[in-house]
């Protein structure tokens, strides 16, 4: 078993708990920020242990709040690392940030935000075989970059992936390279979300290039990160990308 990973029945515990304390507005606390030359501040938590730890970066989806994704995460992943949420280089005013549909951008901002942490807190930050987190527009720029950097990002956590975000024969071949460097890929979209069936054919993508895949298609569920269900939809997912081997 990973070092702080709590059984089953810590596991019911905290269902329990994000069912009570939580719904009634008990949470991590405020996360904190992070300059970033160039761009726009981050927003992060600090793991839980200490030394070396790894990062999983949040990547928001278009109009999405940066701050309070980073609150809604921190309940599930502090736990395995360092919570970082970058904000979109297009500012959409109200605390709303997107990404313009630009990966190269997108991985611009993603590269400067994991120097500015490692460059803050030295060594204890993980700078190889991290998890990258997406969600909706997010999940076209986690998809782009992980891709293109999986020796940066080799696991990855997609919600609403969409097989059109990968296209071109470029796309192909770095997909078919996949397999010996990224280590392990979860899918997690609602069933009633519009992009479920391409959901599938990204696994079916996946499948055929030989990189581990899980994915949930989940009933009830829309296009959405439901605050109120962080443990109880996104742990069991984080433990198994948690649990790859380190190459």
């Amino acid at each position: 078993m990973l070092p702080g990973l709590v059984g089953l029945a810590s596991f019911a515990g905290l269902v329990a708990a994000e069912g009570s304390a939580w719904a009634k507005g008990a949470g991590p606390g405020d996360p904190q920020k992070l300059e970033v030359p160039g761009h726009a501040a981050a927003y992060f938590y600090p793991p839980g242990g200490g030394g070396l730890q790894p990062i999983l970066m949040f990547l928001h989806g278009r109009g999405g709040n940066p701050s309070e994704d980073c609150r809604k995460w921190a309940r599930v992943a502090t736990q395995f690392g360092w919570v970082v949420c970058p904000q979109g280089p297009e500012d959409r005013g109200g605390g709303a940030r997107g990404w313009g549909n630009n990966p190269v951008a997108g991985k611009d901002t993603i590269d400067s935000v994991v120097k500015a942490l490692r460059a803050k807190y030295n060594r204890r930050v993980q700078l190889r075989n991290n998890v990258l987190i997406g969600f909706s527009e997010g999940s076209f720029i986690a998809m782009q970059v992980g891709i293109k950097d999986p020796q940066t990002w080799d696991k990855w956590l997609i919600l609403a992936a969409n097989d059109q975000y990968w296209w071109g024969e470029e796309n192909k071949h770095l997909l078919e390279e996949g397999k010996k460097r990224i280590h392990r890929v979860y899918l997690y979209t609602g069933q009633n979300d519009e992009v479920a069936e391409n959901t599938k054919r990204v696994e079916k993508m996946l499948k055929d290039a030989k990189i581990p895949v899980r994915m949930n298609i989940v009933n009830g569920l829309g296009h959405e990160v439901p605050a109120d269900r962080m443990v109880t939809n996104y742990r069991r997912p984080l433990l198994w990308l948690m649990a790859a081997k380190k190459p």
